[in-house]
């Protein structure tokens, strides 16, 4: 199977007394919906921005589609979905504006069916419903038809409709590509991830949902 994701002995810290993340090592493969899990603060937004590039780690190595990340210039094989607060209070314009920013509405075309986003595009992004704020941030990632697909935190602040329908919209996109997905949310994992990544852990863990459970309680420090 080809490796999209290597992650070699990674290191990252904000300040030299605290590592946030350590010697950490694993894979993803083609085809995977691979999880990264854990508490708050172990370091899940951090790993997907170092994956990204948005972040330097102190050591280790990353590759990316079999290129070192220094070496990776083919990024529209990726498509990135960013917690939907982080954005929100700062894209004021239409759907329609901001599809037309990243892409020609001939190129969208698809994405706007499949997503159904026909009825929300002369509205302003700001006052969408948090579902439909984010089915935009999945329509802005899959302009380019990405390969890999990574998500942080997709399924917070919606309510239970609007997760079932993104959880449907994931499952559908990730039949044909590699998805990679932060997530709180544990029976999201659960009935998704191929394999997940436990960080927080005193050693990091790489398991399968059968294995999950009996990390539960370690993981979450739940007694």
């Amino acid at each position: 199977m080809q490796e999209v994701i290597k992650v070699e002995s990674l290191t990252f810290r904000y300040s030299p007394e605290e590592p946030l993340i350590e010697n950490l090592s694993f894979s993803v493969y083609e085809g995977e919906f691979f999880c990264v899990v854990g508490p708050n603060g172990a370091g899940k937004s951090t790993l997907l921005k170092l994956l990204l590039g948005f972040l330097r780690p102190k050591a280790g190595k990353i590759f990316l589609f079999g290129r070192e990340l220094s070496q990776f210039k083919e990024w529209e094989k990726i498509g990135y979905v960013p917690q939907r607060f982080s954005v929100e209070r700062f894209w004021t314009g239409t759907v329609e504006e901001l599809l037309r920013k990243v892409a020609k509405k001939e190129k969208v075309g698809w994405i706007i069916a499949f997503l159904h986003l026909e009825n929300i595009l002369k509205r302003q992004f700001v006052k969408l419903s948090g579902g439909e704020q984010q089915k935009v941030l999945l329509a802005l990632a899959l302009t380019k038809n990405p390969s890999l697909l990574i998500l942080d935190e997709p399924m917070t602040g919606l309510d239970i409709h609007a997760q079932e329908h993104i959880e449907h919209v994931l499952r559908e996109i990730s039949k044909d590509r590699t998805v990679v997905v932060v997530s709180h949310d544990l029976g999201f994992v659960m009935r998704n991830a191929s394999r997940m990544l436990c960080l927080g852990m005193p050693e990091c863990r790489l398991v399968y949902p059968k294995d999950f459970g009996k990390l539960i309680r370690e993981l979450y420090g739940l007694h």
